[in-house]
Order: C-alpha cells, then structure tokens, then sequence
C-alpha cells in the first residue's frame, strides 16, 4: 500500500503534461489573458519573448525589479470532480484524475528596458502531467526548470511611432509618423527537467522503489531527470504607423533560430529542446487620453506541424485609470482577466484555456494566472 502511495504522490509532484503544449521559456501574463495575440504588442516587461524589433518602440527607460507569477490549473472550472475526494483508495484517486491535465508554475523575469536595448533575467518552474489509461496507467510529464538571461537591440528607420511618458500620468503617448525597426537578441539558458512517457509500474521506477530507495534524487533519475545548457538567437520585424489617435503595428519574429538545443550536463535523458518558432501578428491601438484600448491578431507559430486552427490568436485590451480589462481567444479557448496599478504595486490576475491534445479543440486545460509587479518605473531620456 506504500508504495502505491509512492507512485501516486511522483503523480502529484511531477504534475500535468501534454505532448502536444507549445513550450516557451517566457510568456506575460497580460498577453496570456489576450488570447497570446502579442506579437505586434510586446511593449511590457517580456518584450523580448515575443519579438526584439518592438524595442525600436522605447525612447525612455523602464525598470522591472520584482514580478513573480504563479498558475496552474483553474479547478474551480471542475468543482465536480474534486466533490468527495478520495483519500485512502488508489484506484479511485487514479480515476478521478485520469485523463485530467494539471499544471503548476511559478517564475519571475526582472528586467530593464533603455531605449533600444533591453535586458531581462529569468527564472522559471513549469510542470505538467496527465495520467492516461485506466487499466495500464502511463504517466506523461513535463517539467522544465529554466534560469538564465536574454538580451536584444532594436535598430529604428523613420521618426515616428515611439512612446513617449506623459510626466503628469506617466501614461504612454506616441508619436505621429512611422518607423521599421529591426531586432535581434541572445538568450543564454540553463535548464533542468524531463519529458517522457513513463510506465508508472514499469519495471524501472519500481525496482528503484522495491530497492528500498525513497530519496527524491534516484527517483528523479528513474524518470530520466537532466540538466543542461544553450545559447539561442532571435530575429525580430516590426512595422508601425501612428496618425492621430490612432498606432497600427505588424511584427514578424523568429523565436529561437534553428532550435534552442541544449548540451546536457547531468543526467542520461536528453533535455527538450526550445523549438524555433515563426510568428506573425497585427495590432491596433487608438488612444481617448480618458480610455484606449487594443485590438490584436496572431497567426503562429507558422512553422508547426499543429491543425492550422490551433495557430490562431485574437485579443483585445480596454485600459482606464487604474484599471485594464483583457479578453481574448487562442486556439479555439475564451480568455479573460485584468489588471490594478496602484504605483508601487501592479497586480494582474484571470483564466485563459490552451490545447493539450493533437486536434483543434480536443482537450482543453482550464488555467489561471497571478502576476504581481513591484516598484517598477519608467521615464524619458
């Protein structure tokens, strides 16, 4: 019986996976909550994970030091299933999760923008699990630990279309004219993890259990625990024209050049790689000076071998004092959510649905997310 508790509790920790998720090693929150339609947007603290031209658009200076986030799976969307839980039968603990994606992450991206250049620092925890097949369970994770730092440049040709601050609000102005700016960045990447298939009563897991052995490190080693290294490059296009109240901006980027592929340091199983991708995306933005708002389209990742609907993203934004509201559809899934800011704290907070099947709108994994930013600032120069 303890050792059926065993298994079951690597289940737990090693928690929610889906073969067929998009990997990133950063994603904002906001963006997450506009359905991730962000590639003509990228003007936040996670710039360079969404393309390193829209650099081009800072003529000041802005600081990031302190912005945890924490998500997972929204269980309040499944009440229901979690409704008398059982606490002393396997059996039934394993039906009612199986087939149920569960995610867990956590991670922080301090960093700097100054006008053309930026930098920002990472660390984050993602883990996702599925428990599949009833009679012959088989475990699928994915857990990635990512550290390191990425670092990009903008060049600009044109006069127009950068935003200034309001020093009264603080609140961005852009300029009138156009601009294309082109970027590049460089990541460097320390990763440790696993991604796998696992036989939950394979022969491997359980002869390091039978053996007497309950230290967490020989079982990450059962289930091909590893670390390792890599550099990566991304390219980076964007297009912007601004005339009156009104910005229009089209972005092109190329995420992780020829694939992101790790060296492995420890371990025997080899690290996933951060796979190149290709993404496109328009936005529109027309500014009240009371209110603006945003709308935004993507089409990515272009060079994915997913259903063609699954690479569509729509997201919208309604900023007021204060206060921004954020919806948005991404892969067939609703998202929505907002934020507060109230200097020095900015918090950021709802729910946004991915795919984690193979088909467009076969499984949906219900998440939401919590972000919080202290004392950052901006201002001209």
């Amino acid at each position: 019986m303890k050792k059926t508790f065993l298994i079951l509790f690597i289940s737990v920790i090693t928690t929610e996976v889906f073969s067929q998720e998009i990997g990133y090693i950063g994603r904002s929150p906001r963006a997450q909550l506009m359905g991730d339609a962000y590639t003509a947007v990228a003007d936040d603290e996670y710039t360079l994970f969404y393309n390193p031209a829209s650099l081009g658009r800072n003529k000041g200076v802005t600081f990031t030091p302190i912005n945890p986030s924490i998500g997972g799976t929204n269980v309040l969307k499944d009440t229901d299933r979690f409704k008398d839980f059982p606490k002393s039968d396997p059996a039934a603990i394993a039906d009612r999760i199986l087939n149920y994606p569960v995610s867990l992450q956590a991670s922080a991206f301090p960093g700097l923008k100054m006008a053309g250049f930026g930098l920002t620092l990472f660390a984050s925890s993602k883990t996702n699990m599925v428990l599949r097949n009833a009679i012959h369970p088989i475990l699928d994770i994915d857990y990635r630990y990512d550290r390191g730092f990425i670092a990009g440049y903008a060049h600009n040709i044109g006069s127009g279309a950068f935003a200034s601050r309001i020093k009264k609000t603080n609140k961005q102005k852009i300029t009138t004219g156009q601009r294309v700016s082109f970027g590049v960045a460089v990541k460097h990447v320390s990763r440790e993890g696993m991604s796998d298939q696992y036989d939950l009563f394979g022969t491997t897991l359980l002869n390091k259990i039978n053996s007497g052995s309950t230290e967490m490190s020989d079982l990450k080693e059962a289930l091909g625990y590893s670390k390792g290294k890599a550099w990566g490059v991304d390219l980076g296009t964007e297009y912007a024209y601004a005339r009156g109240r009104g910005l229009f901006t089209a972005g092109l980027s190329l995420m992780d050049i020829g694939d992101t592929r790790f060296k492995r340091t420890e371990g025997t199983a080899d690290l996933p790689n951060q796979e190149m991708s290709i993404n496109t995306g328009v936005a529109y933005k027309e500014d009240f000076g009371f209110f603006d708002y945003t709308l935004s389209a993507d089409l990515r990742p272009l060079n994915s071998t997913e259903d063609f609907s699954r690479k569509f993203h729509f997201g919208t934004e309604l900023s007021l004092p204060l206060v921004t509201l954020n919806a948005g559809w991404s892969e067939g899934y609703v998202s929505y959510g907002g934020s507060v800011k109230l200097w020095p704290v900015k918090l950021t907070a709802g729910f946004y649905g991915i795919e984690v099947g193979t088909k467009f709108r076969e499984q949906e994994a219900k998440r939401f997310i919590v972000y919080i930013s202290l004392f950052d600032f901006s201002f001209d120069i």
